[in-house]
């Protein structure tokens, strides 16, 4: 196939085959580099309408741990998938010539890949092929491919046999009835004794002998031991029914404190009857209870609890597995009035008049600037609260001003914008070390909108720049950028209305990230979850009941 087109994908030379099809790298039509499957697996009347029933799922299961899916197809009766083309040895390559992981690697790609199929399954779909050869040892983690293609052809279109690598099966495959998730944690098991020992729990010889051992024999779990040992064994049990889930695999991993979610964004202020999203550098808010893991990739949980907030006045949805949530919000009041709540659990409390207030990424500091710096006593600094206590840092000199603070991802700095009130005009960006309590400016050249956070930099308009202040890169015609927790993702705004990169809706604009795979838009007074392959709505996060100027906070 190799410079033929499939899907508008150029074809460059075949990566690998397997039993559901061949893989190829390919090339998009803006030159990125892509990694098309054509699967040959599917047979019967119906089966590539039953293939794209259920890859219609796949673009919202990607993150940061799986290869994420691009599109899909069925071009000349032959289904595709395109996605991410991860560079990196397979997971079994490397295993084989460098020998067993230990340590920390392997509790990384152990986290790395149940984090994959956590998300994977809360989407609805098995991948039923989970191996050492579909995970990749990407530069910055392991990625898993090959999502759903099991489960969207074999398991819905053969309805007999089993579907799986004997050597990574588990025992539920062998029978009649469709396997699903459990299947999964089943074989990540038997991929994670591999990656310590080298060798499958069960054997790698003849596939009578292994499926004896499969069904009525013990598994060998090698020199795995602790906990990681402990959560395996449990995860081999021949009973579905007796396997912890993906999610409690995956909490048991993190230990007893969950992850944070990061996420970045950017604010805008709306006048009269609009409204304005900020979405800062954020994560799993110590200020509010979370009963439930945080969705960090896939669409939010279609339910929810519908919260009224008078002082915004507005109704916020809002469900425990929400990465993100309402923290603080501002209004104003009047020609001159600016009244900003920050919450504390469930409540919103009125903080200090003209201040600008943003809650650090795990809650636990709140960031303050004035609204009016250059007629406040204080000024350009910064004010942090802490339990209580509370520090000032000073920015940068009057006429400049700053403003739009936006906290790192990790919770060590804040970046504001700088602007200059004599010529009304951006002049760069100011970085504060909140540990060292020291600011740096920056100064760009006419930086077109406020300043966000971006991988290895910060992001104005089209444009990403180091910390210095020199252009790294420009992203096309977009108008502004913001970028998504893992920073492999964009979207903003462009010609057609808002891009991700591809044109997703006419209306609206682009104000952060839901998670991974979502994003939130704010489309006249409602903010919506919007998926960010699709542009379809996933669910409306709020709605404000108010024609002043409104500035919301989600972190």
């Amino acid at each position: 196939m190799e410079g033929s087109r499939l899907g508008g994908y150029t074809i460059l030379r075949r990566l690998g085959a397997g039993g559901q099809g061949t893989v190829y790298l390919a090339a998009s039509p803006e030159g990125a580099r892509v990694a098309v499957k054509v699967l040959h697996a599917v047979s019967g009347e119906g089966s590539a309408e039953r293939f794209l029933r259920e890859a219609e799922v796949l673009p919202e299961v990607a993150s940061f741990c799986a290869a994420q899916v691009l599109s899909y197809g069925v071009e000349d009766g032959v289904p595709f998938i395109a996605s991410e083309y991860v560079e990196g040895p397979t997971l079994q390559a490397a295993v084989r010539e460098g020998g067993p992981l230990t340590g920390g690697t392997l509790r990384r790609v152990a986290v790395g890949t149940i984090t994959a199929l956590s998300a994977v399954h809360r989407a609805g779909v098995a991948h039923l092929d989970f191996k050492p050869a579909n995970v990749i040892l990407g530069r910055d983690g392991p990625r898993v491919i090959d999502f759903g293609i099991a489960r969207a052809v074999d398991a819905e279109t053969t309805g007999q046999g089993a579907v799986g690598t004997p050597t990574y099966m588990a025992p539920e495959q062998l029978g009649e009835s469709p396997p699903g998730p459990a299947a999964d944690v089943f074989t990540w098991a038997a991929t994670m004794v591999f990656a310590a020992s080298g060798k499958p729990p069960f054997g790698a010889d003849s596939v009578p002998a292994v499926l004896n051992r499969l069904l009525r024999g013990e598994p060998d779990l090698g020199p795995l031991s602790g906990e990681l040992r402990e959560v395996v064994a449990a995860c081999l049990a021949r009973d579905p029914q007796a396997r912890p889930t993906s999610a409690e695999v995956l909490l048991r991993l993190l230990g007893p404190r969950p992850a944070p979610a990061r996420k970045r964004g950017r604010r805008v202020w709306f006048a009269g009857a609009a409204l304005a999203l900020a979405v800062a550098a954020a994560g799993v808010a110590l200020l509010v209870s979370r009963p439930e893991p945080p969705r960090l990739s896939g669409p939010p949980s279609p339910v929810f609890a519908t919260r009224q907030v008078a002082e915004l006045p507005g109704v916020v949805r809002e469900h425990a597995s929400d990465p993100v949530r309402l923290t603080a919000f501002v209004v104003r009041t009047s020609a001159f009035g600016i009244r900003s709540y920050v919450r504390e659990r469930d409540s919103f409390v009125p903080i200090e008049l003209h201040r600008d207030p943003v809650p650090s990424p795990d809650g636990t500091v709140v960031a303050e600037v004035n609204w009016t710096p250059l007629q406040a006593a204080d000024g350009n600094v910064v004010t942090f609260t802490r339990d209580g206590e509370r520090f000032t840092v000073p920015t940068v000199e009057k006429p400049l001003v700053v403003s739009a603070p936006v906290w790192s991802a990790d919770g060590s700095r804040l970046l504001l914008t700088v602007a200059s009130r004599e010529s009304a005009n951006r002049v760069g960006f100011a970085l504060v070390d909140v540990a060292a309590r020291r600011t740096a400016y920056v100064a760009v050249d006419a930086p077109p909108t406020e300043f966000r956070f971006a991988p290895g930099g910060v992001t104005s308009g089209s444009a990403v720049y180091d910390f210095s202040g020199t252009q790294l890169q420009t992203y096309g015609d977009m108008e502004t950028l913001v970028f998504s927790p893992s920073g492999r993702r964009y979207a903003g705004a462009c010609a057609e209305g808002i891009c991700a990169p591809r044109p997703l809706r006419a209306t609206g604009q682009v104000v952060g990230w839901f998670n991974e795979d979502t994003l939130i838009v704010r489309d006249g007074l409602r903010v919506l979850a919007l998926d960010a392959t699709t542009g379809t709505e996933r669910r409306t996060l709020a709605e404000i009941r108010s024609d002043r100027p409104t500035e919301v906070h989600y972190s």
